[in-house]
């Protein structure tokens, strides 16, 4: 195994999927955690430098936090976007010293390539999920164990309940349609600062019925829910490559998404899903009639299509293999 320094912030279950990532192409990383391992930047740099060389790959990100703080290392940087962070990040000159530059979709190394960053050094490896397990066949979720009734049409909901996820757009969108539909339900899965103001939402558009939280789902749980669901919506401000996007289209879950760069790399209206105009829950709610209410032979097409797209595309078993050729520099 081939010795690297993994840099991040904190911990999550993004950290775990790069760290074994690398560990599956051949590489052995040194983690180094900001705000866990070092409690400043400079901390973080003086971290990373003891423990680099100067032909030892460091893999950092996300951006703005991490990477921007290890330029100039003797080691050879490499950056790694994170999801929306190159969308949102102001001073972007710095990104031309980066050795190399990971990025998640088309939108973000486009991006990339405005602030200056040679084409040659933007490696897009977009984040990917695996066909085995997020497939169309296999068991779906009993809905009923969350109150739901057996039969009823579910629209579900997975992103954190925090203000750039815009999830009470969905709550409104639903609200709108509900009185049309007696038979919709609305399930809003994961948690966030927002879920006290979300249910309370809810209450107040008189949908409380209708609507149920469940929590934060377990990943081996998912295939069965996204199997499971009508509608998969996503209502986010800004995106790179939505995980649970992919997983709900590799699941043969119809979906319906902000109108964002990032999710019009996967969604394209009438052929492999439905997209609203961000921010718009009337235009939310439209969409919402035009997809539950699409014709059976349409629904297919547009679910084969989403699959096919994410085989083509997204099959994380071939695209981590170019994980090792971005560090190889």
């Amino acid at each position: 195994m081939q010795p690297c320094i993994y840099a991040t912030s904190g911990w999550g279950i993004h950290d775990e999927r790069w760290t074994t990532a690398l560990r599956d192409v051949g590489f052995e990383p040194t983690i180094v955690r900001l705000g866990i391992d070092a409690q400043s930047p400079s901390d973080l740099r003086r971290a990373v430098e003891s423990h680099s060389s100067a032909t030892t790959p460091v893999l950092a990100g996300p951006l703005d936090s991490v990477a921007r703080h290890l330029t100039g290392l003797p080691a050879p940087v490499v950056g790694l976007s994170w999801g929306f962070d190159l969308h949102t990040m102001g001073d972007t000159r710095w990104l031309v010293e980066l050795e190399g530059l990971i990025v998640d979709s088309e939108a973000t190394a486009l991006l990339a390539e405005t602030a200056g960053v040679p084409t040659m050094r933007i490696t897009r490896l977009p984040w990917g999920v695996d066909l085995s397990v997020f497939s169309p066949t296999g068991p779906k979720e009993d809905f009923t164990r969350w109150g739901v009734p057996k039969g009823a049409t579910t629209v579900l909901s997975l992103r954190a309940h925090e203000p750039l996820y815009r999830v009470a757009d969905i709550i409104n969108g639903f609200a709108s349609i509900a009185d049309s539909n007696s038979a919709i339900h609305l399930i809003i899965g994961h948690s966030g600062s927002l879920t006290d103001q979300l249910k309370q939402q809810a209450q107040q558009r008189n949908i409380h019925d209708r609507t149920h939280f469940i929590g934060s789902v377990p990943e081996s749980d998912l295939p069965a829910l996204l199997r499971g669901a009508d509608l998969y919506v996503s209502a986010s401000e800004v995106d790179g490559t939505s995980v649970t996007l992919l997983q709900a289209m590799a699941c043969g879950a119809p979906v319906l998404v902000s109108d964002t760069p990032g999710n019009r790399s996967w969604v394209r209206p009438g052929e492999s899903g439905y997209i609203f105009a961000t921010g718009d829950s009337k235009d939310l709610a439209h969409q919402l009639v035009t997809a539950l209410d699409e014709a059976p032979p349409v629904r297919s097409e547009l679910k084969h299509n989403a699959r096919a797209l994410v085989e083509d595309q997204a099959d994380w078993k071939e695209n981590v293999g170019l994980l090792r050729q971005a560090l190889e520099i």
